[in-house]
């Protein structure tokens, strides 16, 4: 979806606090509209999980709010020699074309990765 005005994405963080209990902390981030701001979604089938991608993108801005079972990262858009790749603390997500694959840097680099596919 095209936005002519400010792109705001916005991020619910939940962290496991003593017990039982939850603590939310909502985040927005605004970032420059325009004539080529973009904001679309998307969902992966991952073999054995759904994977969630929103993706904002901005002049120099390109950020991927990434959501799975026990986990959501906002990535930013690093470099690369093909496709689109975003990177957050350990995790990396590659896509290109109708495929994705997420990494998690701590396994190494032998480490395949998990594919994941556009759902359809």
């Amino acid at each position: 979806m095209l936005r002519k005005s400010t792109v705001l994405i916005s991020v619910i963080f939940t962290a496991a606090a003593i017990g039982s209990a939850y603590a939310e902390t909502a985040l927005s981030i605004k970032v420059p509209g325009g004539p080529d701001a973009i904001d679309n979604e998307a969902v992966y089938d991952c073999g054995d999980f759904t994977l969630k991608a929103r993706y904002v993108t901005s002049g120099e801005i390109s950020l991927a709010r990434l959501e799975w079972p026990e986990h959501l990262t906002v990535a930013a858009q690093v470099i690369s020699a093909s496709g689109a790749r975003y990177a957050a603390g350990p995790w990396v997500w590659w896509t290109k074309g109708n495929g994705a694959t997420l990494y998690n840097v701590m396994d190494g680099e032998n480490d395949p990765g998990i594919a994941c596919e556009t759902a359809s």
